[in-house]
């Protein structure tokens, strides 16, 4: 058993389901807090100090002093493409001089741009390049990380993504859970047509032991509803759980179809509409995952974070972190960006990144919160309030990340 002991104030979200609407902003504070972790890495105890009774029939106890710090759950980025090859900067000088994402694609970026970086790649080379943003990510506060393929576009290169976000898992300390996400575009010189029918009959079928999740981009100039609803039925048929890309470039109905579909999550929604925002409400599962680093790189509106809290939905914020538009890592700036950008309050965005990023990855029960038996996944933070934390812009202020009870990353201040 381990005690960790002295913390100066600990926040927490509680539940074990998605906070929904005001629910989002009831936050518990604890001061003078300790969290008591068993051997298998799960929370026993969390509050003030314990009486001495439940320390001695815990038998030996190691004790760890956090000095005063600040605790929080730990970040779950539940939206990631952190599997790639290859950078795309230019592509961000375009967008900066005004060209438009759909432009950019046109002229042989976007996303087939990192297609044609993963084909010319080995799985070494992916899990070479990408192991850093996974690295960087636990160093500033996040514990458990949802990873896409996607740059594939085919069975085997498809199969390479997703080998190499399973080694990452691996090689690290951080707990990726894997998308396969073979329907992120069409290939070059590929009528659409058959590259559905590809995914169905090949891709599908080939790959579905590999990921968790079955993720589909559906919108406007990728896949429609249609489609959409063939290639999440089939992975359902394999026993895939489904989240779908929607509203991001145009209103195409894509939330109340991941409702429909009974998707975990609905991510993007930079463009949905009233109808969504009511589907989304109603649904007992489908979490709004918003992704406001994305709305920045691309210089476009922010979701309507308010609308969907007040309508009494479950929203998360994710990264996003792909090489083309949101090259971050950083659950932090994506907290602060909510608070700033999408006017959530500093305490729904800290649920948003921890309590219902896990529910869109259907694991609220075991994570997202420090409580009693869930995974005793925290960070210490030398700052003096939850409030600082969206305040202080792009700074990190991490003490300490603790991973299933054990310090996994430690900044130089010595903890």
């Amino acid at each position: 058993m381990k005690l960790y002991h002295n913390i100066g104030k600990l926040y927490t979200p509680r539940g074990f389901a998605a906070a929904r609407g005001s629910a989002m902003g009831e936050i518990e504070e604890i001061e003078n807090a300790v969290i008591l972790v068993r051997d298998d890495g799960t929370i026993e105890y969390v509050g003030q100090p314990p009486p001495v009774p439940l320390l001695e029939k815990e038998g030996e106890v190691e004790s760890i002093d956090c000095r005063g710090l600040i605790a929080l759950p730990g970040f779950v980025d539940s939206h990631t493409h952190c599997v790639f090859a290859g950078e795309r900067s230019l592509e961000f000088a375009m967008r900066a001089e005004g060209k438009p994402y759909q432009d950019i694609a046109r002229m042989g970026g976007g996303i087939l741009s990192s297609v044609q970086h993963v084909h010319s790649a080995s799985i070494d080379n992916i899990v070479a390049y990408s192991k850093p943003f996974v690295e960087r990510a636990l160093s500033l506060g996040t514990t458990t990380m949802e990873i896409k393929s996607g740059y594939g576009l085919r069975a085997e290169e498809e199969r390479k993504l997703l080998e190499a976000a399973k080694r990452l898992g691996e090689e690290t300390p951080m707990e990726i859970i894997k998308t396969y996400l073979g329907a992120h575009a069409v290939p070059q010189n590929v009528p659409q047509v058959d590259y559905v029918l590809e995914v169905l009959e090949k891709q599908l079928p080939a790959l579905h032991t590999m990921a968790e999740f079955c993720d589909v981009f559906m919108d406007e100039g990728y896949f429609s509803k249609e489609e959409t609803i063939q290639i999440c039925s089939r992975a359902k048929a394999f026993g895939m759980k489904i989240k779908l890309h929607a509203d991001e470039l145009a209103e195409t109905g894509g939330a109340a179809t991941a409702v429909e579909l009974g998707a975990y999550s609905a991510d993007h929604l930079l463009k949905i509409s009233e109808d969504g925002i009511r589907a989304l409400a109603e649904s007992e599962r489908t979490v709004a995952t918003l992704l406001p680093i994305t709305a920045l790189s691309l210089r476009v509106g922010y979701a309507p974070a308010r609308k969907l809290i007040e309508a009494g939905c479950a929203v998360a914020i994710a990264t996003d972190c792909n090489p083309g538009s949101a090259m971050s890592e950083n659950m932090q700036f994506a907290l602060t960006l909510a608070v700033i950008g999408m006017q959530m309050s500093p305490m729904e965005a800290l649920t948003a990144a921890t309590l219902n990023g896990a529910a869109a990855l259907g694991r609220a029960e075991t994570h997202g919160s420090i409580e009693r038996n869930k995974l005793a996944d925290f960070v210490l933070y030398d700052i003096p309030r939850l409030e600082y934390l969206p305040y202080h812009i792009a700074v990190s202020d991490v003490v300490a990340v603790i991973k299933g009870g054990k310090i996994v990353e430690a900044c130089s201040r010595g903890f």
